[in-house]
């Protein structure tokens, strides 16, 4: 795809966050197309920093309150309409937090040993990759 300078440029915040090797995926809101899979996250706003977009990204989308960690991965993505670029963060989800999605979004827990969902978006498979080809990834990444 060849790059447009007209454009929109996004900048988006996304949360890796791992229980018993198992990672949280959720669906998109219904009115936020493209449809599947991904980790959740959302746009980060102007003079926002990326660990802040997460945190109210997830209060707002899933009614949590996360402690995110490190960037694990970035990658850019291009649409029609817009080019986004995309920044992983390791989060902690406390263990008592109840997951209530508060936009009409659908989430569950798989399994990093597992095949990729096949309803995994393309600019999040790459994550996915990285996490389940990692050796010991449960006992590396994400030990706090």
């Amino acid at each position: 795809m060849k790059k447009d300078s007209s454009k929109k440029v996004l900048h988006v915040g996304a949360a890796v966050i791992r229980r018993d090797c198992r990672v949280l995926l959720s669906t998109r809101p219904v009115e936020k197309p493209p449809a599947g899979l991904e980790f959740p996250g959302g746009k980060i706003e102007p003079g926002e920093s990326l660990n802040l977009a997460i945190k109210r990204e997830l209060r707002e989308e899933l009614g949590v309150e996360v402690l995110p960690l490190d960037e694990i991965f970035r990658i850019s993505h291009e649409t029609e309409n817009a080019i986004i670029h995309l920044r992983f963060v390791r989060v902690v989800l406390p263990q008592d937090a109840i997951v209530t999605p508060l936009e009409g979004q659908n989430f569950g827990w798989f399994d990093l040993h597992e095949h990729m969902p096949e309803e995994l978006l393309k600019p999040d498979r790459p994550v996915w990759d990285f996490l389940h080809e990692s050796p010991n990834i449960c006992e590396n990444i994400f030990r706090n």
